[in-house]
């Protein structure tokens, strides 16, 4: 007999964590018992789900490490799963997501992954190949090899419960939030925060800039000797906050990124990592881009006088904030239901 637990298998960084966790609490609401199995670094995203997780090893520094690691956690996976008897597997993509999710596939279990990217991972598309359903972010989702199989369902974000309250800011000087992945760091260490220094000049403006950490120092002072009032860390525990004051954000353009831009009906500057797998960053960036509801700055173009040109342009003009504000309500609203309401009912029906 089956259980009424639900194992979500997902990579270690936050972009598959987040919306994982969002699943989890919908699916909790309605009686099912939760087990994660992650990486050592997606533990620290879980929240209350930590204490019970089940650490994936997976090494990826060689082809042959990386075999080898997911045959051994498929090994263990799969007595593991004859003696819980879950009701489904969810994957969230990354490859600690393999081994329970291909796992209970040779096991007959039903699963279910999601892809938050416009372009599917790598792990997701040899994982698609099995699954009962899949759940995309993006309409039209590249590289899905059984369509039939898929429903676009959006990205769960830790902060859905709070989209539908948002008023316009109202600041006294224009607040830019800057933010963005420790891949690449080095353009948003110093042509962004260049950029700012360069528009003080004209623009009085406020910005919080969550940059890594090895770089924050050396932004602090930037900022200071340009008499930027800017606040610099490597990590804003209140960012909810932030998205809410902001007028404009500059950001990469990962998947959860893009939903919280969306959700919070933030303009902003997108500035895709360009050594992201399958370009998945820049196809997200174009979603936005080509319904005029975002500003995409790829690497290759990107100078310091550019941004700050583009920077400026949006910080003076209302009405093209305002404009890419209700472009970005109008698409988040072609979403019927909050992501991770609607991901549960496609599990809940099929199972």
């Amino acid at each position: 007999m089956l259980s009424d637990q639900v194992i979500i298998a997902a990579g270690g960084t936050g972009g598959h964590v987040f919306p994982a966790v969002c699943l989890a609490q919908e699916l909790e609401t309605r009686g099912y018992g939760i087990l994660f199995a992650t990486d050592v670094r997606g533990t620290k995203y879980l929240g209350k789900y930590q204490s019970s997780a089940v650490i994936q090893k997976v090494y990826t520094s060689s082809r042959i490490k990386l075999y080898i690691s997911l045959l051994c956690g498929i090994a263990s996976a799969l007595p593991a799963l004859r003696k819980m008897k879950p009701r489904a597997i969810v994957g969230f993509g990354g490859y600690p997501s393999v081994p329970f999710v291909l796992a209970a596939q040779l096991l007959g279990i039903k699963t279910f992954i999601h892809e938050q990217n416009a372009v599917i991972g790598k792990a997701n598309k040899l994982l698609s190949k099995l699954a009962t359903r899949i759940c995309i972010s993006f309409p039209g989702t590249r590289g899905i090899s059984d369509c039939s199989k898929a429903v676009c369902i959006g990205n769960p974000t830790r902060f859905d419960a709070q989209y539908g309250h948002i008023e316009p800011p109202k600041n006294d000087v224009p607040v830019v939030l800057v933010f963005a992945g420790s891949q690449g760091a080095r353009v948003f260490s110093e042509e962004v925060t260049g950029a700012l220094c360069d528009i003080v000049n004209t623009l009085k403006i406020r910005v919080f800039h969550q940059g890594r950490a090895d770089d924050v120092e050396k932004i602090r002072q930037a900022y200071a000797q340009h008499n930027v009032n800017a606040t610099v860390a490597p990590f804003f525990e209140n960012i909810g906050e932030l998205y809410s004051q902001a007028d404009l954000v500059i950001s990469r353009s990962g998947a959860s990124s893009i939903f919280e831009i969306m959700g919070f009906r933030k303009p902003s500057v997108l500035i895709p990592f360009a050594k992201s797998i399958n370009g998945d960053q820049l196809e997200n960036a174009r979603f936005l881009e080509k319904q005029e509801a975002a500003t995409l700055v790829s690497e290759a173009e990107l100078s310091q006088r550019k941004l700050s040109d583009i920077v400026k342009d949006l910080l003076l003009s209302e009405n093209k904030r305002l404009a890419m504000s209700e472009k970005l309500g109008q698409i988040r609203g072609s979403y019927e239901i909050d992501p991770a309401k609607k991901f549960a009912d496609v599990i809940t029906e099929t199972i």
